[in-house]
């Protein structure tokens, strides 16, 4: 067993060694405030936030389809699953081939650990082609389902800001 305990913690150094760490120094504290900023007594607010302008462009709902978006790879699956997947295939193999069992159930567990936590985190959404009026291209954006569903012909707005476009149902003013 003292064995299994020392293949087992091996394994968690492994993995704790990928983690990232923040902007600390050696001495584990972060960025020392500069003398000048220390004497003041009352600080400046901080600036507000920049405005973007965003484009607007209108058209017509060509067709929508349902689609699912990949889940998110954090890394918490895999670090839980190789633990468990660890200490799982120690407990099976017996004697000489715990060694063997530890670092087969750390490896399968990962991946399975990977695997569950992408398929738990998908999402499901929305692709939408949108006919803009000006030009009559057709533009594909897809977005998640919570914005609503749209249907073909219906009248819609298209915001693009910052690298990110969304589709808007016009109300019955626009």
């Amino acid at each position: 067993m003292p064995r299994v305990a020392g293949i087992l913690l091996a394994c968690v150094m492994l993995l704790a060694g990928c983690a990232t760490q923040g902007p600390e120094d050696e001495s584990g504290r972060g960025p020392e405030p500069a003398p000048e900023q220390e004497a003041r007594t009352k600080p400046k607010p901080p600036p507000s936030p920049p405005r973007n302008e965003k484009t607007v462009r209108f058209g017509t709902v060509d067709s929508v389809r349902p689609v699912t978006l990949p889940g998110k790879d954090s890394g918490a699956g895999s670090l839980i699953g190789a633990v468990v997947g660890g200490i799982a295939g120690a407990e099976v193999g017996k004697g000489s081939g715990s060694a063997v069992g530890a670092v087969i159930g750390t490896v399968a567990g990962s991946l399975a650990g990977s695997a569950i936590e992408d398929h738990a985190t998908r999402r499901e959404a929305l692709e939408i082609i949108v006919e803009l009026d000006n030009t009559g291209e057709l533009r594909a954006i897809t977005q998640e389902t919570a914005a609503g569903t749209f249907l073909r012909g219906e009248r819609v707005r298209l915001v693009t800001g910052g690298g990110i476009t969304r589709v808007e149902k016009l109300s019955r003013k626009d």
